[in-house]
């Protein structure tokens, strides 16, 4: 019982390494200068790091510009790296008509939205424009067990794709920051039955004297067959030959061996 709390621990706590490891590294993308992922975007540009028109609800105040040198404005894209994550945790695809990055993009315009008597404030827009380049960065970025579908613009100027999602059953993905369009199956003999795999460590292996038969992704420890007669393996491994002559297509087993068929591992063939 206490080796089963241990384990629960140190699953728990390695799952939340991977969460705050994942957020982290985008709170520290916002700060790159000055090769940041995307951005610092601004009220002046007029596309987006997608390509798309930067909405405004009205143009900037003609006069003078409030100073922004007092403001830590990677802060607010460190709010976008945050919302991006917490919109995708735990929300699945098909309840959803937009995408995890629109999700986010609309609650930094929800969170930094204003009601000023010019129609306009500067800080307030860099703040929103800051908060949607976190939002993009998480989507480079993507959280392990998800896969993350980068976004395009598409001819309603909306944005298609821009999904983070759960590693299906049988795959796994890890701290990859190269890889995050999809996600690795998990090798022959291993097997794997729930979604949201986050490292390779989280496959099952198959039992001694079972394979997959060179199959990968396999997600039920009903895919591990018994090896073949002639030959056994160990936990996760394929399945080799006993003996050099266990596996002879010739050598059958004589009648008064024919109860050993059922034995495992068996040396012969029938």
């Amino acid at each position: 019982m206490q080796l089963l709390h241990l384990f629960r621990y140190f699953v728990t706590h390695l799952l939340l390494f991977y969460a705050v490891a994942t957020e982290k590294q985008c709170h520290d993308d916002c700060r790159a200068v000055p090769s940041r992922l995307v951005g610092p975007t601004r009220p002046s540009d007029e596309m987006d790091a997608l390509g798309n028109p930067i909405h405004r609800p009205t143009r900037p105040y003609p006069h003078h510009v409030a100073s922004t040198e007092e403001y830590d404005f990677p802060r607010f894209c460190e709010m976008g790296c945050t919302l991006f994550f917490i919109s995708s945790a735990g929300v699945p695809r098909s309840l959803w008509p937009r995408s995890t990055l629109e999700r986010c993009m609309d609650q930094c315009d929800d969170t930094y939205r204003y009601n000023v008597t010019v129609g306009y404030s500067d800080v307030l827009e860099m703040a929103r424009l800051e908060c949607r380049d976190g939002c993009q960065i998480g989507l480079l970025r993507c959280q392990p067990g998800y896969f993350c579908l980068q976004a395009s613009p598409d001819k309603t100027k909306r944005y298609a794709g821009g999904d983070m999602l759960q590693c299906p059953a049988g795959t796994y993905r890890g701290l990859a920051y190269d890889q995050v369009s999809e996600c690795v199956s998990c090798p022959p003999n291993h097997w794997r039955e729930d979604v949201k795999g986050k490292s390779l460590s989280s496959c099952r292996k198959c039992p001694a004297n079972t394979s997959t038969r060179n199959r990968s992704g396999s997600t039920s420890i009903q895919d591990c067959l018994r090896c073949p007669a002639g030959t056994m393996s160990t936990e996760g491994a394929s399945c080799k030959c006993i003996t050099p002559q266990a596996c002879d297509a010739n050598q059958l087993p004589f009648p008064a061996d024919a109860e050993k068929r059922d034995s495992v591992p068996y040396i012969g063939r029938w």
